[in-house]
């Protein structure tokens, strides 16, 4: 009897032993279960899950290569140097002396049409410039021509036809000079060779010079055209 008394009280003590260790009335370790874990932290009821904050990643940086040194300094220089000025044609002169107002018109006009780049400068006079020789309008071409056949024969051959629009279109013009005297002479040998309508008209009462300025071509071609119109105008050089 003995020996089952003495594992009985053993049992008895192993049984509240582990009772003992349970409750924790011996200070030993907390239980790990769920709920006895929440219950031995402080405020447990502040506890939140938080999932961690990560800033959103940077673009990567793009990185320009670097200008190769002779690049640069070319660039450099084509940014510091002007860009080169056109070069400027050789500019002449020409004057148109003894023009009527009308000429003086037509002429500004054409130049104008002749495109830009020409400077005119124009100069009126009250004094006679010149003396012109030379038969009146004949009304028509035919009459002009007429009249022309009619010089020739009696061997005036320096005359040409007046054809520009005005009171003195299909005149004929047999001289222009720069002094009444030398226009008396020739319309004194007129009259010796039977020329009766002849007459000497002045030239210059409110006559007109111009002169034009431009590029030397320009103004050679459009000066060429004007005298080959413009009959009996004086032509003139002068300095650009």
């Amino acid at each position: 009897m003995a020996p089952l008394r003495v594992t009985v009280i053993i049992l008895i003590f192993a049984n509240l032993l582990a009772l003992a260790l349970w409750r924790g009335w011996l200070g030993g370790g907390s239980s790990y279960g769920e709920p006895e874990r929440l219950s031995n932290q402080l405020n447990p009821e502040r506890l939140r899950l938080m999932t961690e904050a990560r800033p959103p990643a940077a673009p990567p940086a793009v990185v320009k290569p670097a200008p190769e040194p002779e690049q640069a300094v070319a660039k450099e220089k084509a940014e510091a140097e002007p860009p080169a000025a056109d070069s400027v044609a050789p500019q002449a002169c020409v004057v148109f002396a003894g023009l009527s107002p009308d000429q003086a018109r037509e002429l500004t006009a054409r130049i104008a049409k002749a495109g830009t780049g020409f400077k005119l400068s124009e100069t009126r006079s009250e004094a006679p410039s010149s003396w012109w020789v030379h038969i009146p309008a004949q009304g028509s071409r035919d009459g002009a021509e007429k009249k022309a056949a009619e010089l020739r024969r009696l061997g005036v051959d320096d005359l040409f036809i007046m054809q520009d629009a005005g009171p003195n279109q299909f005149a004929v013009s047999l001289g222009l000079y720069k002094n009444e005297v030398a226009a008396t002479r020739l319309l004194d040998t007129l009259k010796e060779k039977g020329v009766r309508s002849a007459q000497i008209a002045t030239r210059g009462a409110g006559t007109v010079r111009i002169e034009v300025r431009g590029p030397g071509d320009s103004l050679a071609t459009v000066a060429s055209d004007l005298s080959e119109r413009l009959r009996g105008v004086n032509r003139l050089e002068c300095s650009p």
